[in-house]
């Protein structure tokens, strides 16, 4: 299992036992309600959920859909047993309505390419649109060229470090709804970097920020002067940007 999701399931764990074991502290649920079957059993769904859908999410296999759909029918199991609101095991079939926000997810792969113009300013030489996928450019000596990416959810690998850069202005743009975004830039290579992120964390040459709506825009000294250049520009719904100059 992948650490990072290992240890997401385990701070899970530690925060829902500290939860049940306060509310029955302070009287507010019976612990003895909370240790029967019909509440255990939830939380190994949602652990399973939990799992597949991290899976999927970290590229180590799983399933999005299997996991968001055992996650959404652990938690309302889960609620049902605090008595929030009244769903049993056998309303399973009530959470039909999901079948058409997985055919809405499909169809968005259709129409990725759309928000991908939108996203950027003109089209470029290099250009590639996904709904679920990775992207890397780590060969020895692989070519530099304008590129325009996007996906849904995906892994990023840019190191130019192995790469022949060409003697102009690159603009290499990616943007998408979920993912992790690295780039290792020689020193000698003069680059400018515009990062944005709705929720997550960004790191370029340094400079650091995390949370909501952040933004960081970087440019080395020679930047304006060169001729040979990156200018990169990256934006994320959700996830990690990381800039390292090596």
């Amino acid at each position: 299992m992948n650490t990072r999701i290992g240890k997401g399931l385990a701070a899970f764990l530690l925060i829902a036992a500290g939860v049940v074991l306060l509310l029955a502290n302070i009287e507010i649920i019976s612990l003895e309600m909370n240790l029967s079957w019909g509440m255990i059993y939830p939380l190994f769904i949602l652990l399973l959920g939990l799992k597949l859908w991290g899976s999927a999410y970290f590229r180590r296999g799983g399933s999005w859909t299997a996991g968001s759909f055992l996650t959404v029918f652990a938690v309302l199991l889960i609620l049902d047993g605090f008595g929030i609101l009244s769903f049993r095991f056998w309303d399973l079939w009530k959470l039909w309505p999901m079948l058409f926000i997985y055919i809405g997810f499909g169809i968005m792969k259709g129409r990725s390419r759309n928000r991908n113009q939108q996203f950027f300013d003109q089209p470029l030489p290099v250009s590639r649109t996904m709904a679920v996928g990775d992207f890397s450019f780590t060969e020895e000596n692989w070519k530099v060229e304008p590129m325009n990416v996007w996906s849904a959810v995906s892994d990023y690998k840019f190191d130019f470090t192995k790469a022949f850069i060409p003697d102009e202005d690159i603009p290499i743009r990616v943007a998408g709804w979920a993912g992790d975004v690295r780039m290792f830039v020689p020193r000698q290579v003069p680059f400018r970097v515009d990062a944005k992120v709705r929720a997550g964390d960004i790191k370029v040459a340094g400079q650091k920020a995390d949370g909501i709506n952040r933004i960081i825009q970087y440019e080395t000294r020679d930047y304006q002067e060169a001729g040979r250049k990156l200018t990169i520009q990256i934006e994320l719904t959700a996830g990690s940007i990381k800039v390292v100059q090596v």
